[in-house]
């Protein structure tokens, strides 16, 4: 049975069993010097209002609910550091990070060493202010010989430094008790389902794809890399408790399922919000959760509310779970009676639909850690205003100057000379196809193409472009055309027209250096 216990975690610690969890993971307080709050607020309109909004009325913020714990250790220390560590942070540290070390955190770390199993591990959460000073203090509690890794959870938010580069990250030092005899399942490991999985296979499809770190396995090898990139958990998500500090579950998930087996316990004596506690359950582990923070005992009461084999100790938590079981079964209720029954011509659509996905997946997958993958979710009308607003950048940095002609800009000039531009990115990720080419006022057709890690460009005399091309539309006026170019096998009437940005450069200097002599 697992185990929710409210109070002092030393105490509690130290009174249990020598060699009894498999896994410790703790996210201890950071030692930023501040109390971490979380409040949830409210404006409404009011005459005593302290602000001024929507229509010239007055509003006042009104305060929900606030959730905090203390983050500093600014407190005295009674007693010496141990002396084989002066050298090392003793003349270093400053002095709460003194006490957050050698009182609070060594303490219960000697507990945790001695808990743990022969082959257990321990996996150690903090930030950039004292991950240096606290790797010290576990190389001297467990050894330097058994550090495995330093994690890096690299995340999408935070703040906005302007006098230093932005802290995105946090660290995770990953500590075994014995280095020769530790569990670690790499294949066990997260993997996300393929979202078109008829189109890779059986056995492909059930392992699954590797999990959002695709960089490494792409120029490295397949193997699990030590930079986690993982979004907080977003404000608006179901998982979401409103704990200031909630770590995300896919995170706790990757933890436990390479460092467990099934029945294995797990130790938080950090709990927080119990995320570690939830992802042990899901997975088929067992789990022991600390807090003293009795904000932390409600929300984990709440999240816990469906649990039935939870011992709780020093803490009730029916009161905070019999709103939330009501609701529980008001909901699976409502939605079994609102489940909509496919029609099975629908069905058949969507298999259709699962098929044409997997290609545009195969093609997007092109662009991942491209510098322009967002230019696929722009409009076409937004990416031919990128396309004019690229190239006319480029040719400015190489001392040509384009002009726009009228206040759209969808034609530029140059020595008197209109150009038409068009853009495209690959189709199918292959060729590019020049678009809506019409026969109206202009001289030359630039296609300038965007590639995830390249840019081709040609230019074309209008009567020659439209000679090659294929129609689109027909018009009274002569209709729309289009081009179709493959930047890899470039047709023979394309190749002395550009192809790269320098080679189209030297077409158009061509152009205008042989108008100029005509001129002449």
């Amino acid at each position: 049975m697992s185990k929710i216990i409210f109070g002092d975690n030393l105490p509690i610690l130290q009174g249990m069993i020598s060699n009894s969890v498999d896994l410790v993971y703790i996210d201890p307080p950071f030692n930023t010097g501040k109390d971490r709050t979380l409040k949830r607020i409210k404006t409404v309109q009011s005459k005593e209002g302290d602000r001024i909004g929507f229509q010239g009325n007055t509003y006042k913020t009104l305060e929900l609910t606030s959730k905090s714990y203390q983050d500093s250790f600014d407190f005295e220390i009674n007693g010496d550091v141990p002396e084989d560590l002066i050298t090392a942070y003793g003349l270093l540290a400053p002095q709460s990070s003194l006490y957050f070390l050698e009182v609070f955190l060594r303490p219960r770390l000697v507990e945790a060493k001695r808990i743990l199993k022969s082959n257990g591990s321990l996996y150690f959460h903090i930030d950039y202010r004292e991950v240096h000073y606290c790797k010290i203090l576990l190389d001297n509690i467990f050894g330097r010989e058994c550090f495995m890794n330093e994690i890096i959870w690299a995340y999408d938010f935070g703040g906005r430094a302007r006098s230093k580069w932005p802290a995105k990250h946090d660290s995770i030092l990953f500590y075994v008790k014995d280095p020769n005899n530790y569990i670690f399942n790499p294949n066990q490991i997260d993997r996300e389902e393929y979202m078109a999985p008829g189109l890779v296979g059986k056995k492909k499809a059930k392992r699954g794809k590797l999990p959002t770190d695709t960089w490494f396995p792409k120029y490295v090898g397949k193997k699990e890399p030590d930079v986690w990139w993982q979004t907080i958990v977003p404000t608006n998500s179901k998982e979401r408790t409103g704990y200031p500090t909630q770590k995300p579950r896919q995170l706790l998930d990757r933890i436990i399922q390479a460092s467990t087996h099934k029945n294995d316990i797990v130790l938080d004596f950090f709990a927080g919000s119990g995320t570690s506690g939830r992802s042990a359950q899901q997975l088929g582990r067992k789990f022991v959760l600390i807090d003293n923070n009795r904000t932390s005992m409600e929300i984990m009461a709440t999240r816990f509310a469906d649990a039935q084999d939870i011992e709780w100790v020093n803490f009730d938590p029916k009161p905070f779970q019999i709103n939330r079981l009501e609701d529980t079964n008001l909901r699976n209720r409502l939605e079994a009676n609102l489940s909509p029954e496919i029609d099975p011509e629908f069905r058949k659509l969507a298999s259709t639909g699962s098929y044409l996905q997997g290609e545009l997946e195969e093609i997007n997958d092109l662009w991942k850690d491209s510098p322009f993958e967002w230019v696929l979710q722009l409009s076409p009308r937004k990416r031919g205003k990128l396309g004019r607003e690229l190239l006319m950048a480029w040719f400015a940095n190489e001392g040509v100057k384009f002009s726009r002609a009228g206040e759209s800009g969808e034609t530029l000039v140059l020595d008197k000379y209109r150009f038409a531009i068009k853009f495209s990115t690959p189709w199918n990720g292959v060729a590019y196809k020049f678009q809506q080419i019409r026969l109206s006022d202009y001289n030359y057709l630039i296609c300038f193409g965007l590639s995830p890690f390249a840019a081709h460009c040609w230019i074309f005399d209008k009567d020659y472009a439209i000679k090659n091309a294929q129609t689109q539309h027909k018009a009274e006026k002569g209709g729309e055309f289009w081009l179709t170019i493959d930047p890899n096998e470039v047709p023979e009437w394309a190749k002395t027209s550009g192809g790269s940005l320098n080679n189209a450069l030297s077409v158009l200097k061509g152009v205008i250096d042989s108008k100029k002599g005509r001129a002449k």
